[in-house]
Parts: structure tokens; C-alpha cells; sequence
């Protein structure tokens, strides 16, 4: 089975690098973020409603190949993501949804940011700061626009309202 790197797939990809659990191919985490992965895993094609396993925290399903290309998308984000395109929109809208966080003053993280997720956003021009275990934005107006038309946990946030695509 060869499998194709789509910007959707690109999505998934980064929602799930973050809440990964290690059964299957899943996540774990709060019922929205469950049923978030579980569409979009059946909406393009990765499984179906019947082959998904899991409680009231995690959600899974079995599929090597997947597994294994997940896995070698996240190796080689660094090259795989260096481009301002829609592949890697994509996977920082996917990023965002699954650990991103907006407080109330407007500024924005990424939870559990790693020193590959800092790379990464560096090279497309996003510049963070390590901040209790999680990565500012320093231009949080940027990055909302570059992610702004691919999230889906946070496209109803106020503060989407204010920023230019």
C-alpha cells in the first residue's frame, strides 16, 4: 500500500504527534479531542467506524502501514514542513488543535513544545519563546492567519475574528 501525503493527512499527522497513545494508532486526551481524531480518521479513509477501539480517555485503531508512515512524517517534519504551503498549515493547525492553547490576554502556546517544533516553526518565520514547558508565539497575528482557514477545534475562537487571511 503506498501512501500519499495529503494536506489532510498532514492535519491528522500533527493532531495526533501530540496526543499520541501507543496502542494502535490513536490518541488520548478530553472527549473532543476523541471525537475529533475518530471524524477525521474516518472521514479520509484510514479506517472505519467498526475498527475503532478504545474508553472514555483514548481512542485507536490498528493500522501498521499508517503507523509506520506517521511515524516517518513526524522523523522528517524538518524537511517534509519547511514551506509556507498547505501541507504545513496543515500541520500546525493540526498541532494547535491537539496541545495549542490561547489565553486570556490573547497570547499563544503550543503545549509541550519540543525543540523540533521550534525549529520548525522558525524556519517558516514564526519565532517562539520556551516558557513553562510551552512555546510562545511571538507574532501570534501570523501564525493565526497562516492556521486560521485549517483548525477545527479552535475556528469558533474570538480571536480568529481579528486576524487577515
Amino acid at each position: 500500500m503506498k501512501i500519499k501525503l495529503t494536506p489532510e493527512l498532514s492535519y491528522i499527522i500533527g493532531f495526533w504527534r501530540k496526543r499520541r497513545c501507543y496502542d494502535g494508532l490513536g490518541i488520548k486526551g478530553e472527549p473532543k479531542y476523541l471525537e475529533l481524531f475518530s471524524k477525521e480518521a474516518i472521514d479520509n479513509g484510514l479506517t472505519t467506524k467498526e475498527k475503532i477501539l478504545g474508553d472514555e480517555d483514548k481512542i485507536y485503531f490498528y493500522h501498521s502501514a499508517y503507523r509506520k508512515f506517521f511515524q516517518e512524517i513526524e522523523k522528517e517534519q524538518l524537511e517534509r514542513f519547511k514551506y509556507m504551503n498547505e501541507y504545513a498549515a496543515n500541520y500546525l493547525a493540526g498541532t494547535f488543535d491537539s496541545a495549542g492553547e490561547i489565553d486570556e490576554k490573547g497570547r499563544v502556546f503550543i503545549r509541550g513544545g519540543r525543540r523540533d517544533d521550534e525549529v520548525l516553526l522558525l524556519r517558516l518565520g514564526f519565532v517562539t519563546k520556551k516558557t513553562d514547558g510551552k512555546l510562545l508565539i511571538e507574532r501570534p497575528k501570523a501564525f493565526l492567519a497562516f492556521i486560521k482557514n485549517y483548525v477545527k477545534l479552535f475556528k469558533d475562537h474570538k480571536v480568529f475574528e481579528y486576524v487577515k487571511t
